[in-house]
């Protein structure tokens, strides 16, 4: 019997900073009360999962939430494990920018008109933006991104596999999830031009391809 790996994939809970409309990318901030709310609310919506294992990136707000999900979930005895490879883009010199001015801008390097879902589906060129303006040096070329979101799914994937259908969760980050969904389901982008606070996708992986399960 073939067995395939789903990954159940959602953004941190609201932050301090997201509470400011703020961008957040390498920077971190703690998860507010609403962020340890909806996080236990997205527990108890999953408490009928049984988790093989848990991820989240090396952010505090990623972890927290997914502790807090377990909590929630009833598998107190799982913890959660954080890897790098799950961290968000690094944002450069917009890192805690204004929401609203980092989404104009980006909009209007690419003459973009009012079409929100157009950023996501030309996210490659985003990154560029981000990239050519950073004066950190700390800004990853996107396909390093890419790949090192892929490798960190591609390698849990494998080493569940051999369980008998088993589920990961994992919290991320928005851009992250973008990345995610830009190589396995563009059209999804489209659909999904804002990820939330503990907005959730189900990726799966069968040994050989990935697919967003909707």
């Amino acid at each position: 019997m073939n067995s395939t790996v789903t990954f159940y994939v959602t953004r941190h809970g609201e932050t301090l900073l997201n509470h400011l409309h703020k961008a957040q990318g390498w920077v971190d901030s703690p998860l507010t009360e609403k962020g340890i709310q909806t996080a236990t609310q997205l527990g108890e919506q999953l408490k009928d999962v049984q988790f093989s294992a848990a991820f989240s990136s090396d952010a505090s707000r990623a972890l927290q939430t997914g502790e807090t999900i377990l909590t929630a979930q009833g598998q107190t005895n799982l913890h959660v494990l954080t890897d790098k490879r799950l961290r968000e883009w690094c944002l450069g010199r917009w890192e805690a920018e204004n929401n609203q001015t980092f989404i104009s801008s980006m909009m209007n390097e690419l003459q973009i008109q009012n079409d929100f879902s157009e950023l996501n589906y030309r996210l490659p060129e985003v990154h560029e933006i981000i990239y050519k303006s950073d004066i950190t040096g700390m800004v990853e070329p996107f396909p390093m991104i890419a790949d090192r979101l892929e490798s960190f799914l591609k390698d849990t994937g494998d080493h569940f596999i051999h369980l008998n259908n088993p589920n990961v969760l994992i919290v991320t980050h928005a851009f992250a999830i973008k990345t995610l969904l830009y190589l396995f389901s563009k059209e999804t982008l489209r659909k999904k031009p804002k990820i939330k606070n503990v907005d959730i996708f189900c990726i799966q992986w069968d040994g050989k391809n990935f697919s967003i399960l909707t």
